[in-house]
């Protein structure tokens, strides 16, 4: 019975690695706060893994993602380092030879690192401060996008994500995120 196990844990490892693919990109992403109104943006860097093909073009996405975004408004200098970690689930399917489109749509969830605003040489740490207004490290988006596979060797993609939580300590309204990406990866 054990033999029978670990040659269909064995099976399923490879069925899996099989179908793995392994991408490395960079982009820009644009930020929109809600209430505020203000905006930052910048660039991007994330990696992503198939770990798991549901169906024949149905596919599981995890990934990692580093953003560095920064903005002006109303004499405030904003500058945020966040890390992403989406979840999305895509279906691929060829288009024409060599070109593959990919739909995705899944959540993200997204931990602030650093949230910094600086004025006339002052600087405040938005996340920890004593003037009452502290933004929240954590945010859940959920988004959506298409790519475009070319060659199995590069993917172009753009898509929008919405975050679900008040980023903002008491903020009422609620102080929410939504944004725009694009960019360009380098699959393996």
């Amino acid at each position: 019975m054990k033999k029978i196990i670990l040659s269909l844990v064995l099976m399923a490892a490879a069925a899996i690695s099989a179908t793995a693919q392994i991408s490395a990109g960079i982009g820009y992403m644009s930020k929109t706060y809600s209430g505020n109104d203000y905006s930052v943006g910048g660039l991007y860097v994330n990696g992503n893994y198939t770990v798991l093909e549901i169906a024949d073009g149905l596919q599981v996405t995890p990934g990692i993602a580093l953003s560095i975004l920064s903005g002006k408004e109303s004499g405030w200098k904003y500058n945020e380092l966040n890390l992403g970690i989406p979840i999305n689930l895509s279906y691929s399917f060829e288009v024409a030879e060599g070109f593959k489109l990919v739909p995705f749509l899944g959540p993200t969830i997204i931990f602030g690192l650093s949230n910094k605003a600086e004025t006339g040489g002052v600087s405040v740490n938005l996340y920890d401060n004593d003037l009452g207004i502290e933004a929240k490290r954590l945010d859940l988006a959920v988004g959506g996008g298409l790519a475009l596979d070319v060659m199995d060797i590069i993917r172009v993609s753009c898509g929008y994500n919405k975050g679900l939580l008040n980023r903002v300590e008491d903020a009422d309204p609620a102080v929410n995120t939504s944004g725009i990406h694009f960019g360009v990866a380098v699959l393996f």
